[in-house]
C-alpha cells in the first residue's frame, strides 16, 4: 500500500434525507400542529364563555331596571280606592277610537290577553313552556292617591268636592288641563262596574298653584266644575255617574302606566301601552324566558294583611289565573288586594353558540319553592348550543301597602 493510499481515502457522495427521517418530520410537525390548535380553540372556547358573560350580564341588568321600575309603579294613584277600582272594566277612547276594550287581538306575545280588561296592579298570564305576560297599571300623580268625590248631570263635566287639593303641575297651570282621570262608581255592596279613562279639557279654570311644603312640590287645587275633552277621550257613562262616583287623578296624559310585558321569539323584552299612546318598545335584548310568581299576603304561613309575603303563588293556579282576577266579582278584589310582590325569574342567553363538553340541558327556576309552584323546562337540541344565566329576584309593590279607603 502506498502513503498516499494510506492517508486519504476517497471523498463521499453527498446524500439527502431518508424516508425515515421525513416521516419523524412529518409526524412531529403534524403533532405540533394538533397542539397548536387545540390551544386556539381552547382559548376561542374560553373568549366566547367570557364575552357570552358579560353580554348575558349586560342585558339582565338593563332588563331588570326596567322591570323594577315598571312593576313597582304598579297600583300607584288608584290603591286608596282598591275596593271600587280593582275589578272594574276598563274603558277608553281616543280621537273617537275606542282603545279598551281592544278592537281587536293584540299582537304576539300578548296574544293571549283578552281584549277586555279590568284595573289590577300587577297581574300575570301564565304562559306554559313560554314566557309569561305581566300586565301593570298605574296612575303618576303624588296627590291624587285618594279619589276625589264628584257629581255629573250629565257625562261631559265632573263637580268635584272643594276645597281639595288636586292636579301636580309638571310644567305649568295651563299643562294641567291635560291631565288624564279615571272615573269609577262607588256602590260598595254590588260587583265592580265600569269605569273610564278622561280627559280634563283646555275650558277649565286655570287653578291658582302654591307650594305644598309637605309634598315639597307645587300644586294646584281643582276648580268645583272640571269639564272633560270629549271629543278626544269621550264622555262618561250614566251607569258611573249616578252610583256616587269618584275621580283618581292618573297625571299628565302621558305619564300614567297601564302596560303589558312580554318576551317575542326573538328573545326581546316588548313593552306595550295598553292606552295605545306610544309604540311598542324593546326593552332588552337575549331574553329567552321570563316567568313570575304572585307574592301574596294573605295570611297562609303568616298574618294576614300585615304587608308581608305569606307565600308565593303561580298564576296558573285556579284562582289566580288572569280570568279568576278579571271576573268582575267583588269578592275578587280583596283577592286582588292580597297582591304584595311579584317575584321575577330571567333566563338571558348568550348572543352566540357556546362549544361545551357539558351543555346545559334543563331550565329550573323557583327551586326554594313547592314542587307544583316551581317551573322546569328541557331545552331542545339546538337550544343547548347556547349559554344561559339564570336571575331571581323581588319587585315589591310599594303602594299595594297603602291602606284602601273605608
Amino acid at each position: 500500500m502506498s502513503p498516499k493510499q494510506c492517508c486519504f481515502e476517497p471523498r463521499r457522495r453527498q446524500a439527502g434525507l431518508s424516508i425515515v427521517e421525513m416521516m419523524v418530520g412529518m409526524v412531529i410537525g403534524l403533532i405540533a400542529s394538533l397542539v397548536i390548535m387545540q390551544s386556539f380553540s381552547s382559548s376561542e372556547a374560553y373568549r366566547r364563555n367570557i364575552s357570552g358573560s358579560g353580554d348575558a350580564l349586560q342585558s339582565a341588568a338593563i332588563a331588570a331596571q326596567r322591570l323594577d321600575l315598571i312593576i313597582q309603579e304598579g297600583g300607584s294613584g288608584l290603591a286608596r280606592g282598591g275596593q271600587w277600582v280593582w275589578g272594574c272594566r276598563l274603558l277608553a277612547n281616543f280621537s273617537g277610537n275606542v282603545v279598551l276594550p281592544s278592537a281587536s287581538a293584540y299582537p304576539s306575545p300578548f296574544a293571549s290577553v283578552p281584549q277586555t280588561l279590568r284595573a289590577v296592579p300587577a297581574a300575570i298570564i301564565d304562559g306554559g313552556a313560554k314566557s309569561d305576560v305581566i300586565i301593570t297599571m298605574a296612575g303618576d300623580s303624588a296627590s291624587g292617591n285618594k279619589g276625589l268625590a264628584f257629581s255629573s248631570a250629565t257625562g261631559d263635566s265632573m263637580v268635584v268636592q272643594t276645597p281639595t287639593i288636586g292636579m301636580i303641575l309638571k310644567t305649568s297651570a295651563a299643562a294641567a288641563a291635560y291631565d288624564l282621570l279615571l272615573a269609577v262608581p262607588r256602590k260598595i255592596a254590588d260587583d265592580p262596574g265600569d269605569c273610564r279613562v278622561v280627559q280634563a279639557a283646555k275650558t277649565m279654570t286655570a287653578p291658582v298653584v302654591t307650594a305644598d311644603a309637605s309634598l315639597g312640590l307645587s300644586v294646584a287645587t281643582f276648580s268645583k266644575l272640571v269639564p272633560l275633552n270629549t271629543a278626544t277621550y269621550g264622555t262618561i257613562e250614566s251607569s258611573i255617574y249616578e252610583k256616587s262616583p269618584a275621580a283618581f287623578h292618573l297625571g299628565l296624559r302621558d305619564n300614567p302606566s297601564f302596560t303589558m310585558l312580554g318576551v317575542n321569539s326573538d328573545s326581546e323584552l316588548l313593552q306595550y301601552d295598553l292606552l295605545k299612546r306610544f309604540d311598542t318598545q324593546v326593552v332588552g335584548e337575549n331574553i329567552f324566558l321570563i316567568k313570575a310568581r304572585y307574592g301574596l299576603d294573605n295570611g297562609v304561613g303568616g298574618d294576614i294583611n300585615d304587608n308581608a309575603v305569606d307565600e308565593w303563588v303561580s298564576p296558573s293556579e285556579s284562582g289566580w289565573t288572569l280570568a279568576d282576577l278579571m271576573d268582575g266579582k267583588l269578592a275578587t278584589q280583596q283577592r286582588i288586594g292580597y297582591v304584595k310582590a311579584i317575584r321575577i325569574a330571567m333566563v338571558v342567553r348568550s348572543s352566540q353558540p357556546i362549544a361545551s363538553d357539558a351543555p346545559m340541558t334543563s331550565i329550573k327556576l323557583f327551586q326554594d319553592l313547592a314542587s307544583a309552584r316551581q317551573f322546569s323546562r328541557t331545552l331542545t337540541s339546538d337550544e343547548q348550543r347556547y349559554q344561559y344565566q339564570a336571575y331571581e329576584w323581588v319587585i315589591p309593590l310599594r303602594n299595594m301597602r297603602t291602606p284602601p279607603n273605608i
